[in-house]
């Protein structure tokens, strides 16, 4: 049971902490932030013996086009800038790091990544995008965009889903 949890911590810690790209899928960021995600989540516990073992997400609104998301909450924290984009007809997020504990990237770290998310019945289900299908060595822009609208129908565009629940106030 303890490696199940290992399992799901680094799965979830490489929803946004795994950027794969160098460059953005898109600069252009002018749709509206969703409300709905805003707030403190967790991941989600499939049974009692996982209890406590969840990483925690802060969703921020930064401006009316970017999100401010500090993810996991803890000693070992990463910042990121978040913006919705939509490449065609395909909805989702452009993931930008910004820093991490300590108050900055190394140089040499690729820093972005694309998540689709779906919020229903409570939970939030984040993906990343597959680099199998839109590879991660691609360095341009507009190389990335013409992988991602190549690949845009196949159902495993965006994988490795990772759900989260609404921290509860106490």
């Amino acid at each position: 049971m303890k490696y199940k949890v290992l399992f799901i911590v680094a799965l979830a810690f490489s929803v946004f902490a795994g950027c794969e790209y160098e460059s953005p899928l898109t600069n252009e960021h002018n749709i509206p932030v969703d409300s709905a995600v805003l707030g403190l989540w967790e991941t989600v516990q499939d049974n009692s013996e996982t209890a406590g073992s969840s990483e925690k997400m802060l969703v921020l609104k930064y401006s009316d086009t970017e999100y401010l998301v500090h993810y996991p909450i803890g000693d070992e924290a990463f910042y990121f800038r978040g913006y919705p984009i939509k490449i065609g007809n395909i909805s989702c997020v452009q993931v930008q790091l910004i820093g991490d504990a300590n108050g900055d990237i190394k140089k040499e770290e690729r820093k972005y990544q694309v998540v689709s998310y779906e919020l229903s019945n409570g939970e939030l289900e984040i993906k990343t995008l597959n680099t199998d299908l839109v590879n991660k060595d691609l360095k341009e822009s507009n190389k990335l965009r013409k992988a991602f609208m190549k690949n845009r129908g196949n159902v495993e565009l965006f994988q490795n889903p990772v759900k989260f629940v609404r921290c509860m106030k106490k």
